[in-house]
């Protein structure tokens, strides 16, 4: 009987993180994945600094560019660019970002099933029972990792009625990155479409460009995707190389992301930030929290998996509370809001350290609610000397 001490559905980059710790604490860990890795995952592939420091080993070999730089625009046009001297983010392609995660996962010890289907999830006395197109696996643990259409939450009834979105992602052929006489830079647009924004964030040896509406229910569409490229100056269709949409998972809702021995990691959990929708950070993040959890419950720490929850709640959706914030503001006034980007080095430097990760949505909030006393008493003091 093939018997686990945890199974993981999803071999993405939350599964494969918790796989990762898992074996690495000498439990029997399988993985299994619909797809036979490397496979293509639609994604900008932006990963910021915050994100990296939660991968527990290097990965420069898949780092496609460091990014230290960033360019605000409007419609097409280029509003702002922001520079700083440390790293703000970086970029990668998830194909072998993913597939360079779960080879390290299976290095550790993870074993894994590919190209298997879960047909279903079945709760029983002792054990967690996953049913495959191919086998049938028996575990202690269950963690779901399998995306925002997660199998295992729909047959666990969890999530049920999450919000999401739609995005649209084309890949631009170009000059091999190394001929480049200018330093590489993210792109941000505001105003480009509706209720969202759109990005360019450069690889070694292709361009991603998306368009994404961050409003639950708000969806991007080709027309909007195509618009965009249409309205850049740096942008053409005929370097389109292909195009594909995707959903992205827009969190903010408290809930229960545990049920008995069984937890919900990255996507499956809805955990995306409400404004960029970046949710790298948020999958590296749970499927790391969740390892732990089961470590600790297995060392008889704690009583059961409700401090996964809890912990994600409070730490990471009490953010997306504020990150809905940001992007209530800059979606209903976009142009203004740039423009105030434009002109206040305190307004780039807030977006410099929520890019980074160096504040939270909450701290970022807050400094921006403070901005206008300060440049008050500021103007109030140069007056008076």
């Amino acid at each position: 009987m093939n018997i686990c001490d945890v199974i993981i559905v999803g071999g993405g980059p939350a599964g494969s993180i918790a796989g990762y710790a898992l074996a690495k604490n000498n439990l029997k860990t399988l993985v299994i994945d619909q797809s036979l890795f490397p496979r293509r995952k639609v994604c900008g592939g932006g990963l910021t600094y915050h994100a990296l420091n939660q991968i527990p080993f290097d990965i420069s070999e898949v780092i496609h560019q460091e990014v230290c730089s960033g360019q605000i625009g409007f419609r097409g046009h280029l509003i702002k660019a922001i520079h700083d001297k440390k790293p703000i983010a970086y970029t990668i392609d998830r194909e072998t970002f993913d597939y360079f995660l779960l080879d390290k996962a299976v290095e550790s010890g993870v074993v894994t099933r590919l190209e298997s289907r879960v047909r279903a999830v079945t709760e029983q006395k002792d054990f967690i029972q996953v049913q495959t197109n191919q086998e049938t696996f028996f575990g202690k643990y269950l963690i779901g990792a399998d995306g925002v259409h997660s199998t295992v939450a729909r047959q666990m009834g969890m999530m049920e009625n999450r919000p999401t979105s739609l995005a649209y992602e084309a890949r631009l052929s170009r000059e091999p990155s190394n001929t480049l006489s200018q330093p590489e830079m993210i792109n941000f647009d505001f105003g480009t479409i509706p209720f969202g924004y759109g990005w360019i964030f450069p690889k070694r040896d292709h361009l991603n460009v998306g368009v994404c509406r961050t409003w639950p229910w708000k969806k991007a569409s080709k027309t909007h995707l195509l618009r965009f490229i249409d309205q850049h100056p740096t942008l053409h269709r005929d370097k389109i190389i292909d195009i594909r949409a995707f959903p992205v998972p827009l969190g903010g809702k408290k809930s229960n992301l545990h049920k008995n021995n069984i937890m919900l990691v990255g996507d499956a959990a809805n955990l995306a930030d409400p404004w960029l929708g970046e949710g790298l950070y948020y999958a590296l993040y749970s499927g790391r929290l969740a390892a732990e959890t089961i470590i600790k419950h297995l060392n008889g720490d704690v009583f059961d998996l409700a401090a996964y929850t809890k912990n994600i709640n409070e730490i990471c959706v009490n953010q997306f509370s504020y990150a809905r914030r940001f992007s209530f503001l800059v979606n209903a006034l976009p142009y203004i809001n740039v423009m105030l980007i434009k002109s206040s080095t305190s307004l780039q430097q807030i977006v410099i350290d929520l890019l980074r990760g160096d504040q939270t949505y909450q701290q970022a909030w807050l400094s921006l609610v403070n901005l206008p006393s300060k440049f008050i008493l500021g103007k109030l003091k140069r007056k008076n000397q």
